[in-house]
């Protein structure tokens, strides 16, 4: 069967950035791959508008797998659809954790509409529609994963398969190639998408 993906960039990010193109390496090593990405320019300022065009692109291109990073991870794991997804050190409550973050202009927090606060606590519920893998940079900054913050509940929520479906790899927030490739491939396998 054809592996189709569509890779989802993070807040602010760029689609054809280094993850992008890490993945666009590992596709090369899946049999029958098409890889897709697109530029999600309304990530932080219309939930509904992302939604609707993951759920476009993934009808136009037929994609089974899912891939998301940071705040696309989010968007990744909340997508309506039946299909495979690999969250790439997922923003896993962007209402809170979005305002945090500081505008790379201004030093300030960010400015987020109160609409889409709220459109980020409905889906923050974590009503998933499939199977889903997680990949973890242990020294990501950016979002913890530690017991000093409160993610433990979501992360027993989303990644509590009897087959572990989540990697923690070294790295921080940004992983490069190497780190990536180790939570990818067993992505892959957890999904038994073959792959050399």
């Amino acid at each position: 069967m054809k592996t189709n993906i569509l890779y989802v960039h993070g807040f602010m990010g760029n689609s054809r950035g280094g993850t992008f193109q890490a993945i666009e390496d590992f596709s090369s090593r899946i049999e029958d791959c098409s890889l897709h990405t697109f530029q999600f320019d309304t990530l932080h300022t219309d939930v509904e508008a992302t939604q609707k065009k993951i759920e476009e692109l993934c009808g136009k291109f037929d994609i089974n797998l899912l891939v998301g990073a940071s705040l696309g991870a989010f968007y990744t794991l909340v997508a309506r659809l039946p299909v495979r997804k690999i969250a790439i050190n997922p923003c896993m409550i962007p209402s809170v954790e979005i305002p945090a973050l500081k505008d790379r202009v201004t030093g300030e927090n960010v400015k987020i509409d109160p609409k889409v606060i709220s459109d980020f606590k409905t889906l923050e519920k974590y009503e998933l529609y499939s199977s889903a893998f997680g990949i973890f940079g242990k020294q990501d900054q950016t979002f913890h994963f530690d017991e000093n913050h409160n993610f433990s509940p979501l992360f027993k929520k989303i990644f509590h398969s009897e087959r572990k479906n989540y990697a923690m790899v070294d790295g921080q927030h940004s992983l490069e190639k190497e780190e990536l490739s180790q939570g990818f491939f067993p992505a892959l396998d957890y999904f038994g998408i073959k792959h050399s």
